[in-house]
């Protein structure tokens, strides 16, 4: 056992309730991670409370307990132990639950390679997904008394950011996991079925509307859909039915970079960046103060929806002189 696992064992040993949380914007691992070490919790005889500041995606409306998840509220007080962050890059992607944890003990649990390791107890390590290290944690604790409802959170979390299995992140381990979660009669046509298979006609509109508008750069390789308020009005629909829409411009041929910038307010906006083979979107999320995987990325800009778009495609070009510059 290493060290990383022993240390945060005996946090977990020592304590007899701890707070959950993951980053804004969640998603099927963020979700499938919290709920999943919530449920593991529970069955060693401790108390587990998931804290997301930002709405629950009905997406996942099927994942078991998602109905305690709490949403932050400003004045919001809890009791609690030590805190796990699972899946953040920085501290600063929960949201206002930092200042919920306080000077508690922090657990910091993330599969993102560039994690500045900022908890107290630091379990980062490159992964298919944080529900990956979450089971590793269930082999090396012991005493988890695993069930359905904590295979399907996690498996959830493998299948969501593999994109079923299909990333580059997927490794044997990752299978081998996943056949293990299988032992326990995880519904994996439901998990996709819902996940990817699953649409509100008012998610179907948004998609319409966004591709319709749809903006390239092909001496960049660049492709990207903006999603503003106004767009969300007129298709009925809300920030959490953009889910999946970065995969768009992802797959369009001869484009290497994919964008979607989301209006949350007049002057914030949430970007998502994919890339297929080569472009580090990670590096270029850091410029914005975010992070991620080199395929695979996020960031907040604090600027106008066209001036964040302005700003990231100034970004891009630099970043693509670079590399150009450094394969030359």
């Amino acid at each position: 056992m290493s060290n990383k696992f022993e240390e945060i064992i005996k946090v977990i040993k020592e304590k007899d309730s701890f707070l959950i949380t993951s980053h804004v914007g969640p998603d099927g691992d963020s979700l499938g991670s919290s709920l999943g070490l919530k449920l593991i919790l529970e069955s060693l005889g401790k108390k587990g409370i998931v804290v997301i500041d930002d709405l629950i995606p009905k997406t996942f409306s099927f994942l078991p307990d998602i109905d305690k998840v709490l949403r932050y509220e400003e004045g919001m007080e809890l009791e609690f132990d030590a805190a796990f962050i699972l899946d953040a890059g920085d501290i600063k992607r929960v949201g206002e639950v930092e200042g919920l944890i306080g000077d508690k003990v922090m657990v910091n649990i993330d599969h993102h390679g560039d994690n500045p390791s900022f908890g107290d107890y630091n379990l980062v390590e490159e992964a298919a997904a944080t529900a990956q290290l979450i089971y590793d944690l269930i082999e090396e604790i012991g005493g988890v008394k695993v069930n359905n409802n904590i295979a399907t959170a996690l498996a959830t979390g493998l299948i969501t950011d593999t994109g079923s299995f299909k990333y580059a992140n997927t490794t044997a381990k990752t299978h081998r996991i996943m056949g293990q979660l299988l032992e326990y009669d995880v519904d994996t046509a439901k998990i996709c079925k819902e996940v990817f298979d699953t649409h509100s006609y008012e998610e179907l509109m948004l998609r319409a509307k966004a591709l319709d508008s749809m903006e390239i750069n092909r001496d960049l390789k660049v492709a990207w859909l903006k999603i503003s308020q106004s767009l969300l009005e007129e298709a009925g629909a809300k920030l959490d039915d953009t889910g999946g829409l970065v995969n768009y411009p992802r797959s369009l041929e001869g484009i290497e970079v994919a964008l979607i910038f989301k209006e949350v307010e007049e002057t914030l906006v949430r970007v998502s960046l994919r890339s297929n083979e080569y472009f580090p979107v990670d590096q270029l999320a850091h410029k914005f103060g975010g992070g991620g995987h080199p395929r695979a990325a996020g960031c907040s800009i604090e600027e106008s929806l066209e001036e964040a778009q302005k700003l990231m495609i100034k970004a891009i070009g630099e970043m693509v002189g670079d590399i150009s510059e450094g394969n030359s």
